[in-house]
């Protein structure tokens, strides 16, 4: 009787976005020297949620054939980024504050590049017609080559394990790179852009899908990646595929502020059929 085939998809497991200890240390592999970490962006809980995750890959390593993680991978420059903006004054906005279509029309905020305010009202009107995410301007996170960008160290370190345990890699999805455009989701950013296929919807997730019994799914945030990355999948599966999902609830935490929407967003899908669950209490057969 074939073994029912078991994925593990982790979405943005990285420093920025776990409330780390003080007192952590981590290793960067560049220098060999042992730093402190001060995340950009850190979810209340993530930490823990690390831990949870980390314990379940060691525990269920022979269940899980195979383990997919999207990266948050951004420059200093982007979109959602506060380098991206001034006012009239010539500074740029604080972490958190949100820019609207009518913001830019009036002239409150506009791009430090001049020749892309047509981009900026375009992106604009598209997300707020979309109803999608508004744009906010975030720390700035995740910066390629930055401590900020490396995995969370207990769930490495059991990537690590797993991998040696199954004689397996990890497959790893990189996202975010373009500076013009907003890429929550690991399957296609918010506003895909004509000139970059990788801004442009990728089946790899969806497919990740098809060719599995079961998917489960970790990693942070609750209330924005995560919940971008399952509702972009979502929209391509059938009803049968939807519920071979499994969110593993216990190991991802919304953003400070955005509870509701993290909420909402297990809410529906678990009525769309999605499996809800904790670690400990996930059964294989």
């Amino acid at each position: 009787m074939r073994q029912p085939m078991t994925s593990l998809l982790i979405i943005d497991p990285q420093y920025d976005f776990y409330d780390v200890p003080v007192n952590e240390q981590f290793t960067l592999d560049s220098e060999h020297q042992e730093k402190t970490i001060a995340p950009a962006l850190p979810v209340p809980g993530a930490w823990n949620d690390a831990q949870r995750l980390a314990n379940f890959i060691v525990k269920q390593q022979q269940h899980i054939h195979s383990i997919l993680v999207t990266l948050d991978s951004h420059n200093e420059y982007d979109i959602a980024h506060a380098v991206y903006w001034q006012n009239k004054s010539g500074e740029h906005p604080a972490p958190f504050t949100l820019i609207s279509h009518q913001n830019i029309v009036d002239g409150i905020w506009l791009p430090t590049k001049p020749e892309l305010i047509e981009h900026v009202l375009a992106y604009t009107q598209s997300l707020e017609q979309a109803g999608k995410y508004s744009l906010i301007i975030w720390p700035t996170h995740c910066v390629m080559g930055t401590a900020g960008h490396n995995i969370v160290e207990p769930i490495q370190t059991a990537i690590q394990s797993w991998e040696q345990q199954t004689n397996t890699q990890h497959i790893s999805i990189s996202k975010g790179e373009n500076p013009h455009t907003e890429h929550y989701g690991g399957c296609e950013a918010e506003y895909p852009l004509a000139d970059d296929k990788n801004t442009q919807f990728d089946p790899q997730l969806v497919e990740l899908v098809k060719q599995n019994d079961h998917v489960l799914i970790s990693g942070q945030a609750l209330s924005h990646c995560v919940a971008s990355t399952v509702e972009q999948m979502v929209d391509k599966l059938t009803q049968d595929e939807i519920r071979k999902l499994t969110l593993l609830v216990d190991t991802t935490s919304p953003v400070a502020g955005f509870e509701q929407q993290a909420k909402a967003f297990i809410e529906k899908m678990a009525h769309l059929g999605v499996h809800i669950t904790k670690s400990e209490d996930v059964i294989f057969n």
